[in-house]
């Protein structure tokens, strides 16, 4: 046997080994290596130079740094997010922020870290979850009596820190993330209603107890020679009821209703009056008023219709013909505004109203021309189109 060549052959193979191991070892170190954030950006291409040291939950980000091709966990305020590690590499990582991580808003003890686990160690970031700036949909009631309760709905109502109407600060009632009672001023207002909250501040557009684009509220006459109404004989109501919202309203309150399409009892309308409301066309404004139906209503209809440029335009107010109300029945909880986008009212061909300072009739007739009601107790004011 040549054990020259023997032992030749065998340290080759322990030099290759050697090698190997080697390679394999610098290898393990750049991907098992003490990982460390340097920086967090946005995936957005276009805002890639971007550094972010805060974002909502949610949102798609690149966390940046070394040794990070090893990571097994990664943790948004202690809240693991999920990730696809083969999307990654040793110096970035993409992960979209768990919408259920906790931020300051619903946890002030939160750590305010980003933390990866690798299999080289753990690494931290200073990092904030942020809550989204508050939204508000909408006041339940766009009316309120002095010192009454003001229902303001909308979404992530965190940490709110008042709610104005004008300059006044009202005292908050309750709060939940989603709606907000307040009480109003003993004495008459009307103004923009204002959220702050710890994570931004969120306004109406429009005026609580407001007369902008007034059509129709029985106070202020809608005839030429100062009747409230031209015709129709449905009960008009005095501002002095304790059921009245903002004045005088109309109220529908009968038993064994028969099934009828036209009663001038439960009618009332304008006749060719100048109601001084801006030019534009209907996908830019609202049609709202106050409605109080005070027992549950299954059948029957308002049908509203707008005369405009010598063509009448005609929506169906029948809120309880949905899934939501067919078993009980659709109920206000007091006074609740309507908010029907002008768009909806529709012309015999189908068509829409082109120029809202066109409009010149506004005529309001309940009717139940299937079937008999053997019950309604349904009140309606502040009829108006107003810009969105």
């Amino acid at each position: 046997m040549n054990f020259k060549y023997v032992y030749k052959t065998a340290l080759g193979l322990c030099l290759a080994a050697g090698m190997l191991l080697t390679f394999q070892s610098c290898n393990e170190d750049d991907v098992d290596g003490a990982p460390a954030i340097t920086n967090v950006r946005l995936l957005d291409p276009t805002k890639a130079d971007s550094s972010l040291s805060a974002a909502e939950p949610g949102s798609l980000i690149v966390i940046q740094g070394q040794n990070l091709g090893s990571a097994m966990k990664v943790y948004f305020n202690d809240f693991e997010a999920t990730f696809n590690a083969a999307l990654g590499s040793n110096s970035n990582l993409i992960v979209t922020i768990p919408a259920m991580a906790p931020t300051k808003a619903v946890d002030a003890g939160v750590s305010n870290k980003i933390k990866v686990q690798t299999k080289g160690g753990e690494a931290t970031y200073d990092f904030v979850l942020s809550a989204p700036t508050p939204v508000l949909t909408g006041l339940y009631s766009e009316f309120v009596k002095p010192g009454g309760n003001l229902v303001i709905s909308g979404d992530y109502f965190y940490n709110i820190k008042s709610v104005k109407v004008g300059a006044t600060n009202l005292p908050i009632v309750s709060t939940t993330v989603k709606q907000i009672t307040v009480k109003m001023p003993a004495t008459a207002v009307s103004d923009i209603v204002t959220v702050e909250g710890e994570f931004g501040t969120v306004k109406t557009s429009y005026k609580v107890n407001g007369s902008e684009g007034n059509m129709i509220n029985f106070d202020v006459p809608a005839t030429t020679w100062g009747s409230d109404v031209c015709y129709g004989s449905a009960a008009i109501i005095p501002g002095t009821d304790a059921g009245a919202i903002s004045g005088k309203y109309s109220r529908i309150k009968q038993t064994k209703l028969p099934a009828t399409g036209y009663a001038d009892a439960w009618v009332f309308s304008t006749c060719s009056f100048d109601f001084k409301l801006a030019a534009g066309p209907a996908a830019e404004r609202q049609f709202k008023f106050e409605h109080n139906i005070a027992e549950p209503w299954k059948a029957g209809k308002y049908d509203i219709t707008i005369t405009a440029g010598g063509k009448e335009y005609v929506y169906a107010f029948q809120p309880w013909n949905s899934t939501e109300y067919a078993a009980a029945g659709y109920q206000t909880n007091g006074w609740r505004t309507a908010v029907v986008e002008l768009s909806e009212f529709k012309n015999a061909t189908g068509g829409t109203i082109a120029d809202v300072s066109k409009v010149s009739d506004l005529k309001v007739s309940f009717g139940t021309p299937d079937v008999a009601i053997a019950s309604f107790n349904g009140s309606v004011d502040n009829f108006r189109i107003v810009k969105k």
